[in-house]
């Protein structure tokens, strides 16, 4: 039997266990806690799905209808992209169904087919038993409107009652449990993921983080970053030969279709590797040699993106009513946050050096077990309250068109 505050309890003599889950633009990440002595350690553990902390967002149609995940859902769809959502989360806040390969899928179940596959990974951890307790994060400028389509796939993923956390409270608790916050103090975090970029400023309480201004671009992300080291690649190969790689771009084949979802994730592994090494080799069809992408040249290519995202984060703490100086602790999160310049650009900015965890990927979702005792349980209408307090989000449109966001904090 379900309860309130999340899924089935533990029969007499089993170990509860809590599981918070991050659905992200492009992966989703999830982490549990429990269980300490069956798993021989103490403290919450990330969950690994295909021996990986990242579970790739995209879903992908089969023969038959049912949504494949994970690797079977990038495999199909590099040979089928008609019948794959690489953005599901972004599907989900936006409209209500996806057209894939001629069929109408509701957004909610694209989302519910990741969420789906996160908890059954879970629960086959803990011997098939289903969490006391389950959070899910959301991006801090979403209304009721997005978490309640973010409820309904929850449902239908079979997690009853979950409670809901804005993503940047999340990090800053995780941060909050190594570097200590005073009350009263402002914390600025940066989210700089695969697909999008929030920034928000928070208050420490006695009960935990207020938000009080959010930002950033969620039209941003470490996609784009790619498409900088993609631009590099393509005026070596036009400085080489165009024609090879004009047919790649341009040839609507499957054969074509496939080499480019491989390159596209070879270039997301090159820009990782440069935050690490001085250069790449990265190898394109139709050409015999690869192609040396050397790190500053990719920095350079990289730096209007990332002093773009400094400016939005300097335009919250702005918006926060603050001064970067006001700021006690400037956090990083989110996996493409891990670019060196990154620091090095807030550090020069602002005369000090940003927190960035050893896996900027997991601090969401480790921060949000820290507040599942205070997950909010549901609402009247069903529909769980956030696990936070802080003010309005409202939505308007730019005189360019584009949908716009504006928090007004709680008197």
């Amino acid at each position: 039997m379900a309860n309130g505050r999340g899924t089935a309890r533990a029969g007499r003599g089993e170990r509860e266990w809590s599981l918070a889950v991050d659905f992200g633009t492009c992966f989703t990440t999830a982490a549990t806690f429990g269980e300490e002595a069956a798993a021989g350690s103490v403290g919450p553990r990330s969950l690994e799905i295909e021996n990986s902390r990242c579970l790739p967002a995209l879903v992908c149609l089969d023969d038959s209808g049912a949504l494949l995940t994970g690797r079977a859902a990038q495999q199909r769809a590099a040979h089928h992209p008609d019948q794959a959502e690489r953005a599901p989360k972004r599907a989900l806040a936006r409209q209500s169904a996806v057209l894939l390969g001629g069929r109408s899928v509701p957004a909610a179940e694209l989302a519910a087919a990741v969420l789906r596959r996160v908890c059954a990974e879970a629960r086959a951890a803990h011997d098939g038993r289903p969490p006391a307790r389950t959070v899910l994060t959301h991006p801090a400028r979403w209304g009721t409107a997005e978490r309640d389509r973010l409820a309904d796939a929850a449902d239908r993923a079979g997690i009853a009652a979950p409670g809901f956390l804005p993503e940047p409270v999340a990090a800053a608790l995780h941060h909050g449990r190594v570097h200590a916050v005073p009350e009263g103090g402002a914390v600025a975090v940066y989210d700089l993921g695969g697909g999008t970029f929030d920034t928000a400023v928070l208050r420490r309480t006695a009960r935990g983080f207020d938000t009080v201004a959010v930002g950033g671009d969620p039209h941003l992300g470490g996609e784009d970053l790619d498409e900088c080291l993609r631009d590099l690649l393509g005026e070596r190969a036009a400085d080489r030969d165009p024609d090879p790689w004009h047919d790649l771009w341009e040839d609507p084949g499957p054969p074509a279709a496939a080499q480019r979802a491989a390159l596209g994730r070879e270039l997301t592994a090159a820009r990782e590797a440069l935050s690490q090494t001085g250069s790449v080799d990265l190898a394109v069809p139709g050409y015999p040699q690869p192609f040396l992408i050397r790190a500053h040249e990719y920095r350079a290519a990289a730096e209007p993106l990332l002093a773009r995202t400094y400016e939005l984060l300097a335009a919250t703490v702005a918006d926060a009513g603050l001064d970067a100086a006001d700021v006690h602790e400037i956090v990083l999160t989110g996996g493409a946050s891990r670019t060196p310049r990154v620091s090095d650009l807030i550090a020069e900015r602002t005369g000090r050096l940003p927190l960035l965890s050893a896996d900027p990927k997991s601090a969401v979702v480790l921060g949000a077990l820290a507040a599942l005792p205070q997950a909010a349980p549901p609402g009247p209408e069903g529909a769980a309250a956030p696990a936070y307090a802080g003010g309005r989000v409202r939505r308007y449109l730019n005189p360019d068109g584009d949908l716009g966001f504006r928090f007004t904090p709680r008197p």
